[in-house]
């Protein structure tokens, strides 16, 4: 199987709605004037500050808040300083899944969860070194 190289694009940290937290996946709500890739989710590798991390990356509409406009937020795995107003760089790294409407917000948390296993194994079978 052909694997697809993503571009990196830089993004401001903005505040969000906050739903991602709520649900102990707090994400980085990006605004980025920069090509992005199609819409899902995705395993990301991110640059703050000269340090690497990991995540998942989201880029839709997310339906199941019934919201219209494409945002673009990430979730980077055991990472929990405030970074409003700072600049982060984002590599798509695999695809995982398109984006999905949940009947309800517990099971938007599940499939995170879901999410989340499928990163780690995926970035571990590739040799990632995560946290």
């Amino acid at each position: 199987m052909k694997s697809i190289t993503y571009s990196s694009f830089t993004g401001k940290v903005v505040e969000g709605n906050r739903i991602g937290r709520k649900l102990g996946f707090p994400t980085a709500n990006l605004l980025s004037d920069e090509p992005l890739p199609p819409k899902g989710v995705y395993v990301a590798h991110i640059e703050y500050e000269d340090k690497s991390f990991y995540g998942l990356l989201n880029i839709g509409t997310r339906p199941t808040l019934h919201l219209k406009e494409i945002s673009v937020e990430v979730y980077i795995f055991e990472f929990f300083d405030i970074i409003y107003h700072q600049t982060l760089c984002i590599t798509p790294l695999n695809f995982l899944r398109d984006e999905g409407m949940f009947n309800s917000l517990q099971q938007l948390q599940k499939q995170l969860e879901i999410d989340k296993i499928n990163a780690l194994r995926w970035l571990n079978e590739n040799q990632y070194t995560t946290p």
